[in-house]
């Protein structure tokens, strides 16, 4: 049997703002990690709607090569280091797989995720 345990902040902002700023703050650090070729390259960020779920899709690839050990480039093969993410993000859901070029998309064990409880807590 496996314990379980939930921590909750309350925050004083809105579940509305908190999602515009859980999107400015991914942005902002994919934009500070990205440069000279390395870092996050976005190819695909547009909404989607399937099932009556609308959200945010993104297919984003994570160029990793000037964040390993040098030993690890050299034994890596050529694309090894590139790591193709594909997200859906229908806030508070998301889902999120990631793979390599030729692999198939593999999800987290949760697959679908909460992250952040959809009841306003401004204040209690």
């Amino acid at each position: 049997m496996v314990l379980l345990k939930e921590y909750r902040v309350i925050l004083p902002v809105s579940v509305d703002e908190y999602q515009v700023g859980q999107l400015y703050s991914v942005a902002e650090a994919s934009k500070n990690e990205t440069g000279g070729g390395e870092g996050v390259e976005v190819l695909v960020n547009e909404p989607y709607e399937k099932d009556g779920e609308k959200g945010q899709y993104t297919h984003k690839i994570y160029h990793l090569q000037s964040k390993v050990p040098t030993f690890v480039r050299m034994l890596a093969p050529e694309g090894a280091l590139n790591i193709h993410e594909k997200a859906w993000n229908a806030y508070p859901y998301c889902r999120t797989g990631k793979c390599r070029p030729g692999q198939k998309l593999e999800f987290g064990p949760q697959g679908r995720q909460r992250v952040w409880s959809s009841r306003p807590q401004r204040g209690q």
